[in-house]
């Protein structure tokens, strides 16, 4: 067991019920969930968990391997998308069912501040009771395990760290416990997490008023073994590095945060290609393919959700918390062996991460440290409106109807769509799409309640609210044109 994980069990048992593991890529923070609970069950402070993911990828990911691991804990999940219950997997709509519960933020969100996802389209429509206490009522005895949390806390947008920080609140003012996971926070960090624990490496085993430091002398042997080169390059050097690396009997993971590009790259390279716009179907083929894969090409939606080592990481020079995470895809396996990884960043902003010798450990000379930024962006107006929520006991369905349209059909983000690849508009040839990102795909009709219309001049909340108002139900987007394996390209 690494050192700093058995710090958090200690912190947990000792009734510590507040703490963040900010903890290097590769160092098995997500592997400590159920481990933790156990902590906090035999202190008696929880009966129940609830995992929170920001992606729904690493959620399926993390439940297969929970379920395999740990036997004596009841796993379910909460989530929209219902392939996992075909693959024989417990659904859990509102926390009621299992043990431990993997789910979304977004779900999470929504479920702890009045909306429960399982009856949105009964808060946009025209009902008279929406049952909000319900999954409520199954938090307030949970601990609560926020994992990757800076992916929410860095949505430039502002309104997901807004809600991260009413949900963070409201749950310590309910004294539910609450274990936020990640490696690679900021200065933001103190004030989004006021009055946590924070557990972090350092060159020796220490503690201030608020931070613990753990030497974990075993893994910085291991990861001393891992020698990193770093380059910049020209993007139409890419496909010619990639060539060349794979002759050389590396892998190879290619990230391109935008998916044009990154689809013409895997086209080129007959690589395997990650995005958000691959229906559920295509994205578990992709996933199957990832261990065997010489050449994986991405956008940022690879970077949480992969877990597998690569030699080569050839990569946009993004926001550095992103490149760091890609990073630590690149001998990722911290097993004491001998390690070489190249990283070659391509972009305008590519040369500050040249300088960087230590991508492991954030206390040594020459780590990524310096490169996190020390603010965010904050949705000043949604943490008000969460915070008001959470105050009532009961809101009639009109108010909470006004409140959730005022809010965008979202507390964390754009409101989400379905984009269906054909007309069967199942969940496994679907994809969820923002609506505000709805005018970049090719869309041909509009597909609601076993009827189709003509598409909308313009994707926006009240054309939403207008379609759940007429039938019950969310409309979905029917594309016209869909490239298996690649996305909705014509």
């Amino acid at each position: 067991m690494r050192a700093a994980v058995a710090r958090a069990l200690e912190l947990a048992r000792g009734g510590t019920d507040r703490f963040v593991l900010e903890l290097p890529t590769g160092y098995g923070k997500t592997s400590t969930g159920p481990l933790l609970f156990r902590a906090f069950r035999e202190a008696g402070l929880c009966w129940k968990a609830i995992h929170v993911f920001p992606l729904r990828a690493v959620l399926h990911k993390t439940l297969k391997e929970y379920v395999t691991k740990y036997s004596d804990i009841s796993f379910t999940y909460q989530d929209g998308d219902v392939t996992l219950t075909e693959q024989g997997y417990v659904k859990s709509a509102d926390f009621s069912i299992g043990d431990y519960i993997l789910t979304t933020v977004d779900s999470f969100i929504h479920n702890l501040f009045k909306a429960p996802v399982s009856e949105l389209h009964r808060i946009a429509g025209r009902s008279r009771a929406i049952h909000y206490h319900v999954p409520f009522a199954n938090i307030y005895p949970s601990c609560v395990f926020f994992d990757e949390a800076h992916i929410s806390a860095l949505e430039e947008s502002g309104k997901a760290s807004a809600a991260l920080e009413a949900a963070v609140s409201v749950l310590a003012e309910a004294h539910v416990p609450v274990v936020v996971m990640s490696a690679t926070m900021g200065a933001w960090k103190k004030k989004l997490f006021r009055g946590f624990k924070f557990v972090q490496l350092g060159s020796r085993d220490r503690e201030d008023s608020d931070t613990i430091y753990v030497h974990d002398a075993e893994f910085e042997r291991c990861v001393s073994k891992i020698r990193y080169t770093v380059r910049k390059i020209n993007l139409e050097n890419v496909a010619e590095i990639a060539k060349r690396k794979v002759k050389e009997g590396k892998r190879v993971l290619i990230v391109y945060n935008n998916l044009g590009e990154a689809a013409n790259l895997a086209k080129k390279l007959g690589g395997v290609l990650i995005h958000s716009r691959l229906t559920r179907t295509d994205r578990q083929k992709a996933e199957n393919e990832l261990a065997k894969a010489d050449i994986v090409v991405g956008t940022s939606a690879i970077e949480a959700g992969v877990d597998v080592s690569f030699d080569v990481l050839i990569s946009s020079a993004d926001a550095p918390e992103s490149v760091i995470q890609r990073v630590g895809r690149v001998c990722r396996k911290v097993d004491c062996n001998e390690c070489q990884g190249e990283i070659y960043i391509f972009g305008e902003q590519a040369d500050m991460f040249l300088p960087i010798k230590q991508w492991r450990l954030p206390y040594m000379e020459g780590s990524y440290i310096s490169l996190l930024r020390s603010e965010i962006n904050r949705d000043a107006g949604i943490a008000w409106l969460l915070g008001e929520l959470s105050k009532f006991i009961y809101i009639p369905p009109d108010v909470l109807k006004k409140v959730f349209i005022k809010a965008g059909m979202s507390y964390v983000r754009s409101a989400l769509v379905e984009a269906c690849a054909d007309e069967s508009c199942k969940p496994e040839s679907a994809f969820p799409v923002s609506l505000d990102k709805a005018n970049e795909l090719p869309i041909d009709k509009i597909y609601i309640n076993g009827t189709f219309e003509k598409p909308p001049k313009e994707y926006n909340i009240s054309w939403l609210v207008s379609a759940v108002e007429k039938y019950g139900d969310f409309p979905k987007l029917v594309l016209k044109c869909y490239v298996e394996g690649l996305g909705p390209f014509c």
